[in-house]
């Protein structure tokens, strides 16, 4: 399996992180490639609950999302499936202690495995994939961090 990361400080509050990250309407401002929802489940970001959508073109395709664990405030987990990877992606933030300026530490990790294998796979993984993937999840907190603000 392979794992990308990615982390950054950003102005605001674990609840405000949180509930940009639990309203699919906005990931449009922020998550890397995102295009629609195709199919939202109402409980969503409970445990159990999926959530579809569709990338712009050339990217990841039909993403399909699904809960496994929440803990408000803290973290949020959830299983990735799209053509070409399966995955857990892990999304921790943590208040930093400055009252005078909320400020929440986020970490954003990918924990996938390639759908495609073979001799080339095995080199370009760790050589193409994993930075793009470690590059798309520091853009997606980036941009996060803009719409918090």
């Amino acid at each position: 399996m392979g794992r990308a990361r990615a982390a950054l400080e950003l102005a605001g509050t674990a609840e405000q992180v949180e509930a940009l990250w639990a309203d699919p309407a906005r990931w449009g401002a922020f998550v890397d490639g995102f295009e629609r929802v195709v199919e939202l489940d109402p409980t969503w970001p409970e445990p159990g609950a999926r959530l579809v959508w569709a990338s712009h073109p050339g990217g990841r395709g039909r993403v399909t999302e699904k809960v496994l664990r929440r803990e408000p405030g803290a973290e949020l987990v959830i299983e990735q499936d799209d053509d070409q990877l399966s995955g857990v992606q892990r999304l921790a933030f943590a208040p930093l202690e400055d009252p005078a300026r909320p400020r929440v530490g986020v970490a954003l990790e990918l924990e996938y495995r390639l759908l495609r294998r073979g001799p080339f796979m095995v080199l370009a993984d760790p050589l193409f994939v994993r930075r793009a993937l470690r590059d798309s999840l520091r853009r997606t907190l980036e941009r996060a961090g803009r719409e918090l603000r």
